[in-house]
């Protein structure tokens, strides 16, 4: 019965757009639907053929899949067939909720333990005193060695109201704690931090675009404005995206209304959309920055391109993600889901944001969002390369297609040194101050002093880290051509002087490795005693584009040459993207 449905779903699938057209259009319809079927009875006698003689007994529900899944694969990335399990990952961010005990998991160490990075402020987990750092090594007395953070999600979470036993490993206590939760609806927040920087500055962090994102941005909206901010900064580095209906309310926050958002055009009428803002916006005037990056995607990049196209925020950082496909969410029999293409989206201004290539970056892009229902479409993103066409803003000033949203100011990030890469790859700061709290106890605040990153230094000594050095490769190539030339003492004690030239410029005490190690404690060490909050607060240290966004929000007459000289020059110190 499961085949037949299935089979059922891919004719309608395959031939839905023969019942799409009109009557003069119905002879055409037809012959596409006579093509489509006779296809589907192909798939059908291959299937038969080998579910009935072949050598060993089949899987007849994953051969399906399979042949599904292989189906959707010959189109894009973000066309996926999501099995009945997998449902409840749409579902969460349609309606910005779960059902769990609330903690956000990674795996640490170099065994990958399944580790609460932070228990979620007024949940089951806060509430029953899970902590920071805390491993998971059992669920419901099922051991979660070798689990993924997606088995650790199948197994806590569940319906709410009933129980989930966690048995953790707590530094400090020889035996494991059983901990007994009672699951319960946990919201997601959308606006991950809301506060007045230096200066007098807004700010405001937006991480995704749930059903949720237009409240909230809303009430933070309404909390910075009530210090009468000289400026405004909306955060949209590394948020992936989401709702449509989302990203079109949050947009209209800042437009006055009527104001074009994004439209959408796809191969049936339906899809040929035009989205305009209503209602009157609570921040119309208040001078802006957006901050976007390579992880700003799908709803950011709406949001991101709006503002820019209608020369209402300066944009800051690097170019978003470029990812533009429309997409919905057609139910399948056996609660299954089919996420599909059905449109691209463009700007005010008419820009195509997306990559030439479909499949670039793909291992960058998380599970997709989507809507329940059929009729919204939702934002999921990619991009078709228009960077040779020129596009106005509504003051004249030249911006381009393809790729996604080009900063007005590209700050670009300073490049982390090899051995803090490896550090923090290997989650060491995490460890480290794992273990520093439970020597030292959790107080209130710490600021991280010389003697943290020293006592760091001996840690990681101990752990046998060892340094990664530039050229180090190189320098073991040049010493086989050494040995196999039977070149003199003089070239390998050449080569040994440059070895340990760079060994030295790379040590511990190299004053910018050791920076980003003192950022790095004190990020964790936020973010152990104050949650997501604290860790935000701490990642402005060292924040370039930050910086930056705060500086033109502070003179005003770079804010304006930046929105209205369509001749935009070098200004300051900073490169300004030039029309080409």
């Amino acid at each position: 019965m499961r085949f037949v449905n299935v089979v059922l779903t891919l004719i309608l699938i395959l031939s839905s757009s023969g019942f799409a057209g009109k009557e003069d259009a119905a002879k055409s319809n037809d012959n596409q639907y006579r093509d489509n079927a006779a296809q589907i009875k192909l798939f059908y006698e291959v299937f038969r053929g080998v579910s009935k003689q072949y050598v060993d007994t089949v899987n007849t529900e994953e051969l399906i899949e399979k042949g599904i899944n292989g189906m959707l694969e010959t189109l894009d990335p973000y066309t996926v067939y999501f099995k009945p399990e997998r449902v409840q990952d749409l579902e969460e961010i349609t309606k910005g909720e779960y059902s769990g005990i609330g903690v956000e998991i990674g795996l640490r160490g170099k065994d990958k333990q399944l580790t609460i990075i932070s228990p979620i402020e007024d949940t089951p987990a806060a509430r029953i005193g899970l902590q920071a750092g805390d491993v998971i090594i059992a669920v419901d007395g099922k051991s979660t060695k070798g689990f993924t953070t997606a088995d650790a999600s199948e197994h806590i979470r569940g319906e709410d109201g009933t129980d989930v036993v966690l048995t953790i490993k707590r530094k400090g206590y020889k035996e494991p704690l059983d901990y007994t939760l009672t699951r319960a609806v946990i919201t997601i927040h959308d606006v991950a931090y809301t506060g007045i920087l230096e200066n007098n500055i807004g700010y405001i962090k937006l991480i995704r675009f749930s059903g949720h994102a237009g409240n909230e941005l809303r009430a933070a909206l309404k909390e910075v404005l009530q210090n009468k901010p000289e400026g405004l900064i909306l955060d949209l580095r590394s948020n992936p995206g989401g709702l449509l209906p989302s990203a079109i309310e949050v947009s209209e926050e800042f437009l006055p209304s009527g104001s074009d958002i994004v439209s959408t055009r796809g191969r049936v009428k339906r899809s040929m959309r035009n989205f305009k803002a209503g209602g009157k916006p609570i921040a119309e005037d208040i001078p802006m920055v957006v901050l976007v990056n390579g992880g700003s995607a799908s709803a950011s990049e709406i949001v991101s391109g709006a503002l820019q196209d209608h020369d209402r925020a300066v944009i800051v950082g690097t170019t978003s993600f470029g990812k533009g496909l429309v997409q919905s969410v057609q139910n399948l029999p056996g609660n299954a889901a089919l996420k599909i293409t059905t449109a691209r989206y463009y700007t005010p201004s008419g820009r195509l944001i997306q990559k030439d290539n479909y499949f670039d970056d793909e291992e960058d892009v998380d599970l997709a969002e989507i809507n329940e229902d059929v009729e919204v479409s939702i934002i999921d993103t990619a991009a078709i390369d228009s960077s040779e066409i020129r596009y106005f803003t509504d003051a004249g000033r030249v911006v381009y297609g393809g790729g996604g949203i080009t900063p007005d100011v590209i700050i670009k990030p300073e490049l982390i040194d090899p051995a803090g890469v490896e550090m923090y790859r290997n989650n060491m700061f995490f460890s480290y101050i794992d273990e520093w709290l439970t020597e030292n106890g959790r107080p209130d605040t710490v600021i991280v002093t010389d003697e943290m990153v020293d006592g760091f230094s001996e840690y990681i000594n101990n752990l046998e880290f060892q340094f990664p050095l530039p050229g180090d490769e190189q320098i073991k190539n040049l010493r086989k051509i050494g040995e196999k030339d039977s070149l003199d003492q003089k070239y390998f004690e050449l080569l040994n002087q440059i070895e340990l030239t760079i060994k030295e410029k790379n040590r511990i005490d190299n004053p910018k490795l050791r920076d980003f190690i003192r950022r790095n404690l004190d990020r964790e060490i936020a973010s152990a005693l104050g949650g997501r909050d604290w860790r935000i607060r701490s990642s402005f240290n060292g924040d370039l584009q930050l910086k930056e966004a705060i500086k033109i929000l502070r003179d005003k007459k770079q804010y304006r040459a930046l929105l209205n000289d369509v001749n935009r020059a070098d200004i300051g110190d900073k490169k300004i993207n030039l029309p080409r």
